[in-house]
């Protein structure tokens, strides 16, 4: 189960997961009117992860389906525009958090009851290399829900491990999707410019690190952040 998978690095993991074919993907997407990338790979699902109550009935939906969930990815997260500190409000950050700490928080209880009873399953959670090294400006809200987001990763993983569940975070460094559709091209060639690798996060390096995690060789890892950047920061 990945949320907000329809484009992007979400996209970019339905692709990567649903290769194998004993995988069933399924993804979520919230704009109804949305160009669904990967119809033909992955099963979408319509839900607004604002609401409490399509979380519920999406989770509930698939293990009618299916009869269990083993990987949830809490990647889900809506657009959103640089702006000065001292010129935002709080339904900035309230978009935000909505979407990244309160979705992934009721994404992952209803998908851990699950997975409690099953005995076992893998939640990876989404953050940024935001999160590890020094934050650009304009980006407050943003960077408040990553770190939520972080402390409810490090939170779940020391709970829920008792039950054979292993909670997770990757960091992705700068990548060029919708998220960063605002920045001038100008900003992306300096990027590389200045980074050890000289080349931009792709969303496939994500998608490949994120195969690892649910992988049967990460069965011992649990509360993890895995920086995937290329050395830009560590």
């Amino acid at each position: 189960m990945i949320t907000g998978g329809s484009r992007g690095l979400g996209a970019a993991f339905v692709k990567k997961l649903s290769e194998a074919e004993e995988n069933s993907v399924y993804f979520t997407y919230s704009d109804p009117s949305a160009d669904l990338e990967n119809v033909d790979r992955g099963v979408p699902v319509l839900c607004d992860q604002r609401k409490e109550e399509r979380i519920i009935d999406c989770v509930s939906g698939i293990l009618r389906e299916q009869g269990r969930i083993d990987v949830l990815v809490n990647n889900a997260c809506p657009p959103f525009t640089p702006c000065d500190f001292l010129e935002t409000d709080w339904s900035m950050f309230q978009e935000l958090l909505d979407v990244n700490v309160k979705g992934a928080y009721l994404f992952s209880r209803e998908a851990a009851r699950a997975m409690k009873r099953q005995e076992g399953g893998k939640i990876i959670n989404i953050l940024s290399s935001y999160v590890i090294n020094v934050p650009p400006e304009k980006l407050s809200f943003y960077i408040l829900a990553k770190h939520a987001l972080a402390g409810l990763s490090k939170a779940l993983a020391a709970e829920l491990g008792r039950y054979k569940i292993t909670v997770n975070m990757i960091s992705p460094g700068m990548m060029e999707t919708k998220l960063t559709d605002y920045l001038p091209a100008r900003y992306f060639e300096a990027y590389r410019q200045k980074h050890p690798m000289k080349r931009m996060t792709a969303p496939e390096d994500v998608a490949s690190v994120l195969e690892f995690l649910i992988s049967d060789g990460a069965q011992f890892l649990n509360g993890v952040n895995i920086p995937v950047n290329g050395g830009e920061a560590f």
